[in-house]
């Protein structure tokens, strides 16, 4: 588990607001009571979201549950059906409603006088002068809409042909009309076996719906009436003035058909049954099932409406639930100012933490509202809180605030039971503690598959406890992934950078994510400063190395080295490790300018991480890893030079501050050991081991690791670690130009190192 990385300044609040006995009493008030203020204010706020009216225990119980005492109604109320069961029903009875049709008598008649109205019109053609019969029958069939063929008109020129037709089609009309002939349209709308027929005289008679005659089976049913002298031209004729002129003699009475559905729709009894004062709803020791279910509703719905529990009641339940909500909240607040201080002082994070739980709850209520079954449960988004503490603070301290919440949402009566608790802890802590093992945001499929099988196991536990049926099982599990796949991705996109924004928290995602040596700005360094950026990494090993041995954060440290001389990109020519051999640009510039570039490379450096968006915890390496060394070789250089001038100082120091952390003071140690060591003629390992000893001894000396929270007895687990290291790294390396002067320990350093201020400073080369 690593530890919290707190803004900078945390311990001076510390001592100043929480635990420092002198501190102003005041201001110690106002510190505790505002976040005393800020949870009761969300305890105050839950019985909002989940309004409560103050009703006996039974609300509590859900479907395949046990019931551990008898539930007997203190009042008769009746059953009602839910909406669906009703809106089915009602839908069901419209569909068994009897059509009526009426039978229209002159149907018959007016498809008689049609069709002999064409036929007095072909009579009236033919006595014209002058007009040949077939352009009288052309012309006359035009004028109803019909288009014969030439045979057909050539058989309408016989008398007889023409006879027989009309006297086949009344024929037609009158004994098949008669009976009731219905449109096909008005035939598909109908759901009913039978349908009602009403006569001339109002009286009903039913019949079968299949036996009614729709117009293809009278056309089929009139083919056998055709004229039995007609050719094929003469049958064609027939069909078509029956088609023609064919009045349908069933209608749909529309009218009464509604007023016959309606009344069977409102015929449809809303409830279900009744349950009478003193009678037993629920058995004790036996499983609740849907029809105690629905029967529990409707007496909860009867007590509302009866004002059961008004007043005074209603203001002792909602003070309960007030109290209910203060003790897991209140909990979470002292164990936070005992166990995590850093977190609990630093108002940004205490309010994210707390504030978590109003989210989840708000939450929660709008799924409430949807009168959603007891799987829905598994929507709650708790992973939310899980992965944002897990992530910025501590997978332990997130598993508390799941824990909270937990029994926050498990408290209020849409959601009361065992499911919510075994659920939402499970899931909730998968995610607390999971995320401390997901170092890339790639990898969040990862923890989508952590929380979603932590929601398939609670499952299996339910059900195999016989809390929830097995069906409940694949609800549980398709809602759960669509929470997991929500939660993850609102954290991990969206939520997380913004907070590490807000609370200057870096997580381990952010700073491996920075360790990627295909960063724009590290490829940067490697083209523009190849010297120095195989001096970052090899730094960033030895800080890599110290600070798991020390239980230090090692992933900031590599990640801090790995920029902590991006500056050195503005000028590399002035730094050692990027000259080519033989070519020092120091040697026409005086010791004072070549110090001011030296020392530049920081503010460089700083300006740089800011542009890039690099976090305060990586620019700290930036800042610090130099403290307020003084850049002893130039000065003694100016000294030599100028020995009548009273030089400053801190004209030849580096701007600070001294390291803060543990990490950065590694990082400053390392960054001259590593400088030192690569110059030595012969890198054996007492010689090594003699350059940490005085680059440590000296920046204890000059107090440059005053600031820092590292002890002496961590002082000698960083040595032995740098040693193996270097040990391993290094190999005897041919003997470097003169004017390399020896160390105490028999080594050399440069005056063109890393580091060591006693011998040279960084990066400056060797004056002629």
């Amino acid at each position: 588990m690593n530890p919290v990385r707190m803004p900078s300044g945390w311990r001076d609040t510390w001592r100043e607001l929480g635990r420092d006995p002198g501190s102003d009493r005041q201001r110690n008030l106002v510190h505790h009571g505002f976040r005393a203020f800020v949870v009761l204010a969300i305890a105050v706020g839950v019985p909002l979201l989940f309004p409560r009216t103050p009703l006996p225990d039974f609300v509590s119980l859900e479907e395949g549950a046990v019931a551990d005492q008898d539930v007997i109604a203190t009042l008769s109320f009746a059953v009602t059906k839910s909406n669906a069961q009703l809106e089915a029903e009602r839908k069901d009875a419209e569909q068994s409603v009897t059509p009526v049709f009426v039978l229209e008598s002159h149907a018959a008649d007016t498809s008689i006088n049609r069709v002999r109205a064409v036929f007095a019109r072909l009579d009236s053609a033919f006595a014209e002068p002058g007009l040949a019969p077939e352009e009288a029958i052309t012309r006359t069939l035009a004028s109803f809409d019909l288009a014969p063929t030439p045979e057909q008109v050539g058989y309408l020129q016989s008398d007889s042909h023409r006879d027989g037709l009309q006297a086949a089609l009344e024929e037609t009309f009158r004994t098949l009309l008669t009976k009731g002939v219905a449109e096909g349209n008005e035939l598909g709308e109908l759901t009913s076996a039978q349908v009602a027929v009403k006569d001339a005289d109002g009286e009903r008679f039913l019949m079968p719906r299949d036996s009614l005659v729709t117009q293809g089976r009278f056309y089929a049913q009139a083919s056998r009436l055709a004229p039995d002298d007609a050719t094929v031209e003469g049958v064609a004729l027939f069909h078509t003035f029956l088609i023609r002129f064919t009045e349908p003699s069933l209608a749909l009475d529309r009218e009464a058909t509604v007023a016959a559905r309606l009344q069977a729709r409102n015929a449809v009894q809303t409830t279900t049954g009744s349950v009478l004062q003193g009678e037993r709803i629920v058995t004790a020791h036996e499983r609740v099932g849907r029809a105690e279910i629905e029967k529990l509703q409707a007496y909860r719905a009867a007590l509302l409406d009866s004002g059961f529990g008004s007043e005074g009641a209603n203001l002792l339940g909602l003070l309960g639930a007030i109290l209910y909500a203060l003790i897991p909240l209140g909990l979470l607040g002292v164990v936070m100012y005992f166990f995590w201080p850093g977190v609990y002082l630093d108002l940004r994070g205490f309010l994210i933490v707390v504030l978590l739980a109003p989210l989840i709850l708000a939450v929660a209520s709008a799924i409430a509202h949807t009168n959603a079954p007891a799987s829905h449960v598994a929507l709650i988004p708790i992973a939310i809180a899980g992965l944002v503490v897990g992530a910025l603070y501590d997978g332990l301290l997130g598993l508390l605030v799941v824990l909270a919440i937990a029994i926050l949402v498990a408290g209020q009566p849409p959601f009361a039971g065992l499911t919510t608790v075994v659920l939402l802890l499970s899931a909730g802590s998968a995610a607390a503690l999971g995320v401390r093992g997901i170092h890339r945001r790639a990898q969040s499929w990862v923890l989508i598959a952590l929380i979603t099988g932590a929601y398939l196991l609670a499952g299996f536990a339910l059900v195999m406890m016989r809390v929830e049926q097995s069906p409940a099982l694949i609800s549980i599990l398709f809602w759960g992934l669509l929470s997991a796949i929500a939660s993850t991705v609102l954290v991990v996109a969206a939520l997380l950078p913004a907070l590490e924004r807000l609370t200057g928290i870096t997580t381990d995602q952010t700073l491996l994510e920075l360790t990627d040596l295909n960063r724009p700005l590290l490829r940067q360094l490697s083209r523009e400063a190849p010297g120095t950026y195989a001096h970052s990494i090899a730094v960033a090993n030895l800080c890599e190395a110290a600070c798991q041995a020390i239980g230090a954060n090692a992933l900031l440290a590599r990640a801090g080295c790995h920029y902590h001389d991006i500056g050195k990109m503005a000028q590399p020519q002035y730094f050692i490790e990027n000259q080519p051999k033989g070519r020092n640009p120091h040697d026409k510039l005086s010791p004072s300018r070549s110090a001011a570039v030296i020392r530049e490379h920081v503010r460089e450096g700083l300006r740089m991480a800011t542009e890039a968006g690099l976090p305060k915890v990586i620019k700290d390496f930036v800042a610090e890893h130099h403290g307020t060394m003084t850049i002893s070789f130039f000065l003694d250089q100016a000294r030599e030079e100028e020995p009548d001038v009273d030089i400053n100082p801190s004209n030849f120091a580096y701007p600070g501050p001294k390291p803060q952390s543990r990490e950065t003071a590694i990082a400053m140690l390392a960054d001259g050991i590593e400088s030192a060591t690569r110059v030595l003629q012969d890198p054996a390992p007492d010689h090594i081991r003699g350059v940490i000893d005085q680059i440590v001894r000296s920046r204890l000396e000059e107090g440059q690791l005053d600031q820092c929270p590292l002890t002496l007895r961590e002082l000698d687990t960083v040595k032995t670690q740098f040693a193996r290291v270097l040990i391993g790294m290094y190999h005897h390396r041919v003997e470097y130009r003169a004017g390399v002067r020896a160390t105490p320990a028999g080594g050399t350093a440069s005056p063109a190192s890393d580091g060591e201020p006693a011998e040279a400073p960084e990066g400056a080369a060797q004056s002629a």
